[in-house]
């Protein structure tokens, strides 16, 4: 038999708060298989997410929003000596997290609503968002006061000179895009999605030209058309919230100091979905002719800095605005 007290097993702490899913149902409604599809692919992307390590500063780290433990995995290789905290919502995630063959005895899981204030004020050296800012937002009901003071609660968490790392989708700046569709089933796909997107219905007009809708809009369509399974999960997300610059100011307005702000296109989207399915275009504003534009970027990475000198207890609060 073995020894329990020196097995390897990451468990998983009780919820103390309100689930998310007794207001949120829906979220939870993935099916065996469509979990299991969901942390394929998470594990699919984790080397691509592994460009959000060297931000983090170790010690104290946590990830809001862990899912299957992909990142927390890389998070626990690469600081051996940090003490790294998982939270999620999903009690079936959680237990892939929980499950997760980690190198280190470093990582600890818990159930927790990640919009909450979880640690005490001026305790944690990092808190990570990877994918989950869009999801706080969409399952609090499309509310930009929720996710403005989910940001203000990571503040108040971090220790001074701590850092947050978002890793999430960039609203694109506004223009008119026109899509072209290579085959009839993703154009039906986009006829699906114009219907069921979870804020809105999406207006486009059916042109000479294409499919003539928003920027933002066309990349809410790129974000999601790729999904079968969970299709009636991911249709209902809004995925680009904000621009990186509009994401700064927010940030910039709690009190962070923004040290890094990048967006870019995923290659492998773009090479095995967006190439064989899709063209943008787009009108040159000089002649109107209209010419091809460049796929909408699909992921932003954008970290923060509390100030050395600022402390959540005696700072002038930043009050967060409906």
């Amino acid at each position: 038999m073995k020894n329990k007290q020196t097995e390897k097993k990451t468990s998983i702490l009780p919820l103390t708060d309100m689930l998310l899913k007794e207001k949120n149902p829906e979220i939870y409604n993935r099916g065996e298989e469509g979990f299991n599809i969901y942390a394929s692919s998470m594990d699919a992307s984790q080397q691509e997410k592994a460009r959000i390590i060297p931000f983090i500063r170790p010690g104290l780290v946590a990830e809001m929003g862990c899912g299957n433990g992909a990142v927390l995995e890389l998070i626990s290789n690469t600081f051996p000596q940090s003490q790294v905290f998982g939270f999620d919502i999903s009690d079936t995630l959680l237990q892939m997290s929980a499950d997760r063959k980690y190198k280190n005895s470093n990582v600890t899981i818990i159930k927790k609503d990640v919009r909450e204030k979880i640690f005490e004020d001026d305790t944690l050296d990092t808190i990570v968002y990877c994918s989950t800012l869009h999801e706080i937002y969409s399952y609090s009901g499309y509310n930009k006061h929720t996710l403005k003071q989910t940001l203000k609660n990571a503040y108040d968490m971090l220790a001074p000179g701590g850092r947050l790392v978002i890793r999430d989708g960039p609203k694109p700046e506004d223009e008119l895009l026109y899509l072209r569709f290579k085959n009839q089933k993703t154009e039906e796909k986009f006829k699906k999605f114009s219907e069921e997107f979870g804020p809105y219905n999406i207006y486009y007009e059916e042109t000479g030209e294409g499919f003539k809708l928003r920027s933002s809009d066309a990349m809410e369509f790129l974000s999601k058309y790729i999904y079968e399974k969970n299709w009636v999960i991911e249709v209902k997300e809004q995925f680009a919230i904000y621009t990186p610059a509009q994401y700064a100011k927010e940030l910039e307005n709690i009190g962070f100091k923004v040290i890094h702000n990048e967006s870019y296109l995923i290659e492998w989207l773009k090479k095995t979905h967006y190439e064989k399915d899709i063209e943008v275009y787009r009108k040159n504003k000089d002649t109107g002719a209209v010419e091809i534009a460049p796929y909408p970027d699909s992921t932003m990475i954008i970290v923060a800095e509390k100030p050395i000198k600022a402390m959540s207890k005696l700072k002038n609060a930043y009050e967060v605005q409906p």
